[in-house]
């Protein structure tokens, strides 16, 4: 194993979006950087983001961050008014990638690739004199004895000084990019508490979804298939063992093996870790059919609908009526008859339904498809001004090592900007002052 020591002012360990602009930003403070990178090409989940567009932030930032960002969300203070969403946008603007914003406030590049925010990030760095090495998994970091370089970091086949460490190396979801978790053992092995680490921003997989029948039709006339679907505006929420999570509002799309869009990524955090509650069933994606309109009034338009035309099946109905697909129809319905056969109790049953049809859920989402990890280095160890350990000097963290974690809509990658911004300048800064003394 080879030996010789490479020095530099700051050792960057993980080459994603916190990664990159943390080592941007402390070579703009004239600090010599070194970014250590386990996968061989760098940021390989900032290619995922947006489905591969890149929503690389959300206007409506800090305005809503203290919904966004959940219970840790007050940590992110600092970091957001030091970078906020414009500033990502002139940022990316003088790197020849340029932005536009879409609904609800998310920013893309007009380019509508992933890999033009990727490149200009390596590009801009590397510009700047900093030095990124592939390949290099970081497998420890300890203080150097020596009191003129702060931190020893050990790759397989180097031993590399630096006087200030930022650990930006993901979390554990999406585990083929490089996030592995390698960095919170980094973290623990200098004292840190991890927090229990789940799934966010994760599709739902229910009880009994399989692939559906490609020829089917439905009774509103049109080639349908469950799988596919998207319903652009219901209401939704998780049951899990008599409690109830908060209620969503939006879109959600059916798969083959449950539901996606961002309701589903939305309330996969509320999802429990106890096995034994899926098996028996006691966790249920509850859907509201029809948001906006209450149980009473539902019922008045079905029944209007019903004394109408009473020959009508029930399932027709149900789809002219709330304009449900007619799988959509069966979730409501345990079976399709003729109004006028409907007795005045399996109308409120229907009615109920419809306003909270209960979907099991088979499992909690494992973490490789999820996009955001929740949990992460304890928030109440790190300096929110700085992104400094309170436990060790000279060591800094961004971007979802940290327990922090938002809703999608870009909000996950302007936690990394403005954390990673953070880390680098009071790292960089605090080197090459203390260089100037």
């Amino acid at each position: 194993m080879e030996t010789y020591p490479e020095k530099y002012d700051v050792i960057v360990v993980g080459a994603g979006p916190a990664g990159l602009m943390a080592g941007i930003t402390a070579c703009q403070r004239g600090a010599s950087v070194l970014i250590l990178e386990k996968k061989e090409v760098a940021g390989k989940k900032l290619l995922l983001t947006g489905h591969g567009r890149c929503n690389i932030t959300n206007m409506r930032i800090p305005d809503n961050f203290q919904e966004a960002y959940y219970e840790n969300s007050r940590f992110l203070t600092s970091a957001l008014r030091n970078y906020e969403p414009t500033d990502v946008r002139n940022f990316f603007k003088s790197m020849n990638v340029p932005t536009h914003e879409e609904e609800n406030g998310r920013v893309f590049p007009d380019s509508e690739k992933a890999q033009d925010v990727r490149d200009a990030l390596v590009e801009k760095f590397k510009e700047l004199g900093g030095r990124l090495l592939t390949k290099q998994a970081v497998l420890s970091f300890t203080p150097a004895d020596s009191e003129e370089r702060a931190f020893r970091v050990v790759t397989f086949n180097k031993v590399y000084f630096g006087s200030a460490v930022i650990l930006c190396t993901g979390g554990v979801s999406f585990p083929a990019t490089g996030s592995e978790g390698d960095g919170y053992g980094l973290a623990a092995s200098c004292a840190h508490e991890v927090t229990p680490l789940y799934p966010a921003l994760a599709p739902l997989f229910l009880t009994g979804f399989t692939e559906p029948d490609k020829s089917d039709k439905d009774d509103c006339g049109s080639e349908y298939s469950l799988a596919g679907v998207t319903i652009p505006d219901i209401g939704a929420w998780i049951w899990a063992d008599g409690k109830e999570s908060e209620k969503v509002r939006g879109e959600l799309l059916f798969t083959h093996q449950g539901v996606s869009g961002p309701v589903a990524m939305y309330l996969s955090r509320y999802l429990p870790n106890a096995d034994h509650l899926y098996s028996n069933m006691r966790i249920f994606l509850v859907l509201d059919h029809v948001p906006g309109v209450t149980m009473d009034e539902a019922e008045k338009q079905l029944l209007a609908a019903m004394q109408a035309d009473p020959n009508r099946h029930m399932k027709r109905l149900l789809c002219e009526t709330f304009r449900l697909r007619e799988k959509m129809a069966e979730l409501v319905l345990t079976e399709d008859k003729a109004a006028h056969d409907v007795t005045k109790l399996e109308r409120k049953k229907i009615i109920e339904t419809l306003k909270g049809t209960r979907l099991p859920i088979a499992e909690r989402t494992p973490m490789d498809v999820a996009y955001v990890t929740r949990g992460g280095v304890n928030v109440k160890q790190v300096d929110p001004k700085t992104m400094e350990s309170k436990l060790m000097k000279g060591l800094y963290f961004a971007g979802e090592i940290l327990d922090v974690d938002g809703i999608s809509g870009g909000y996950n990658l302007q936690c990394a900007w403005s954390t990673g911004f953070t880390a680098g300048l009071y790292a960089g800064s605090s080197v090459t002052q203390a260089e100037e003394h």
